[in-house]
C-alpha cells in the first residue's frame, strides 16, 4: 500500500497498470511522429528515421528498468550479432520489391531474417566475430544492393492512407516492445536481444509507406536503410561495450550520440550525392 503526500492511501493493484500503459503510450507516440517525418520527407529521410532505435530503443530503456547493466549488455551483443539478420532482410527485400507483390517481397525477407536468426543460435558471439558478421553481411547489400529490380527511375504513387495506418503500426509497435520487457526475465539477456531487434518497426514501415510510394521508391528506401542498419549495429556494440565500465546512463548517451552522428553523415552524404549528380557537369557526362 502507497500513500501519497497528503493523499489517501492507495493499493498496488489500482496502479500497476500505469507503468506498461506509459511505455506503450510512449512507444506508439514516438512511432507515429517517426512514420509521419518518413512519409513525408522521402526515401533517404525515410531510411535513416526507420533505422533510428525506435523500437530497440524504448525496449532497451525499458529493460534498464528492470535489469542490471550484466543484462543489458548481454542483450546489447545479441542484438548486434542479430543486427546482420536485418541486413539480410533489407537486401532481400531491396531487392524482390520492384519485381514482386508487396506481400510475397516482405514475406521472403521475414523468412530471410528468421533463417538467420534460427543459423546463428548455436553459435556463441564475441563483438570481434560479431562485428565480422555485420561487415561481411552488409558489405555484400552495398556491392549488390539491387535497389529498384530493374532499370529507370523510382515511380512514386500517392495512394490515399487509411485512417486507421498510423495506429495500427503504433499499436503493434508498441504492443510488441512491451512483450519484449515482459518476457525478458523468461528469455534471458540473448534471447531478449534478438527479440529486441526484430524488424517490426521497418515491417510495419513497409506496410504503411508502400502502397504510397510504390515498390520501386520502397526498395530504394531498403538500399538506403542498409547504411543506416550499419549505424544501428554500431550503436548496439558502443552499447556493449560501454555498458559494464561506464554504467548503464552514460552507455545510453554514448550509444545515442552515435547513432545520431552517423545519422547526420548519412544525410550529408545524401545530400552532397544529389548535388553533385544535379550539377551542370554531371549532366553534360550523363548526356554524353
Amino acid at each position: 500500500m502507497f500513500r501519497p503526500a497528503g493523499g489517501k492511501p492507495y493499493h498496488m493493484p489500482d496502479i500497476f497498470w500505469v507503468p506498461p500503459l506509459a511505455k506503450a503510450l510512449a512507444t506508439a507516440l514516438l512511432v507515429v511522429c517517426a512514420s509521419v517525418a518518413a512519409e513525408a520527407l522521402g526515401p533517404l529521410w525515410g531510411a535513416v528515421i526507420a533505422s533510428l532505435p525506435v523500437s530497440a530503443g524504448p525496449t532497451y530503456v525499458f529493460l534498464a528498468m528492470q535489469h542490471g547493466a550484466g543484462f543489458l549488455a548481454a542483450s546489447a551483443l545479441g542484438s548486434f550479432a542479430a543486427n546482420a539478420a536485418t541486413g539480410l532482410f533489407l537486401i532481400v527485400y531491396g531487392r524482390l520489391a520492384g519485381r514482386c507483390g508487396p506481400w510475397r517481397s516482405l514475406g521472403a525477407a521475414v523468412l530471410a531474417w528468421l533463417a538467420a536468426i534460427l543459423a546463428m543460435q548455436s553459435i556463441v558471439w564475441t563483438p570481434v566475430t560479431a562485428s565480422l558478421l555485420n561487415l561481411a553481411v552488409y558489405g555484400v547489400g552495398f556491392a549488390r544492393p539491387g535497389a529498384g529490380g530493374g532499370g529507370g527511375p523510382a515511380v512514386t504513387t500517392r495512394a490515399r492512407r487509411r485512417w486507421f495506418d498510423l495506429p495500427v503500426r503504433a499499436a503493434a509497435v508498441a504492443g510488441f516492445v512491451s512483450l519484449v520487457v515482459a518476457v525478458s526475465t523468461m528469455l534471458g539477456p540473448r534471447a531478449t536481444g534478438i527479440a529486441a531487434v526484430f524488424p517490426v518497426s521497418l515491417i510495419s514501415l513497409i506496410v504503411i509507406v508502400r502502397p504510397r510510394i510504390g515498390g520501386r521508391a520502397a526498395a530504394v528506401l531498403a538500399a538506403n536503410a542498409l547504411r543506416s542498419m550499419l549505424g544501428f549495429g554500431v550503436m548496439l556494440l558502443v552499447l556493449h561495450l560501454a555498458l559494464r565500465p561506464w554504467g548503464i546512463t552514460a552507455a545510453f548517451m554514448a550509444a545515442l550520440g552515435v547513432s545520431c552522428v552517423w545519422s547526420a553523415g548519412l544525410l550529408v552524404l545524401g545530400r552532397r550525392g544529389r548535388v553533385a549528380s544535379s550539377s551542370p557537369g554531371a549532366a553534360k557526362e550523363e548526356v554524353a
